[in-house]
């Protein structure tokens, strides 16, 4: 009878293949975040520049409700584009240890594919995209947060060009 080679796990090609969509889906996160930090910052200047003509003239008084959902949205900005930076925070994601990789190629038999090293690396594939899943679970919800914010200013800028617009004489 003749023995058959380890043929790697049953699931070691999924298991790849998640982890490398893991890989990706944190660098698509990253680039989000940097998206909603540009843009957060892009609209406070459209809300600032939009208090200073208003202010300009001496004529026209802003009115307090207006004042009040622009200071809202801006403070819904900032905390969009914290929550951006907060997303790109680098965050300390587990790594298999340089030691044990040296260690394992000092063993005489670290050539050999058997049944032990192919589960051994099959666990730290798995436990690799376990913790980087658990990270990039924390960054959506991080980056959903963010863009709502984000709808929100939108929505209290809306509504006080129209309660600005309502008291123009």
């Amino acid at each position: 009878m003749t023995e058959k080679a380890p043929s790697g796990g049953r699931y070691l090609s999924l298991l790849l293949d998640q982890l490398a969509d893991e890989r990706a889906l944190k660098g698509a996160l990253e680039q989000r975040a940097i998206v909603v930090i540009s843009t957060s910052g892009t609209l406070v200047a459209i809300v600032l520049g939009f208090v200073s003509l208003a202010a300009r003239t001496q004529a026209y008084a802003v009115p307090q409700p207006t004042v009040l959902l622009l200071t809202c949205a801006f403070g819904a900005l900032i905390a969009a584009a914290i929550t951006g930076l907060l997303i790109n925070l680098p965050v300390r994601t587990y790594v298999i240890d340089d030691a044990e990789l040296v260690k394992a190629a000092d063993q005489p038999d670290w050539h050999i594919a058997d049944e032990e090293s192919t589960r051994e690396e099959y666990q730290l594939q798995a436990s690799l995209m376990v913790k980087l899943r658990r990270v990039n679970r924390v960054r959506v919800r991080l980056l959903f947060i963010a863009l709502l914010l984000e709808v929100l200013a939108l929505i209290l800028m809306v509504a006080s060009i129209v309660v600005a617009l309502q008291t123009l004489p």
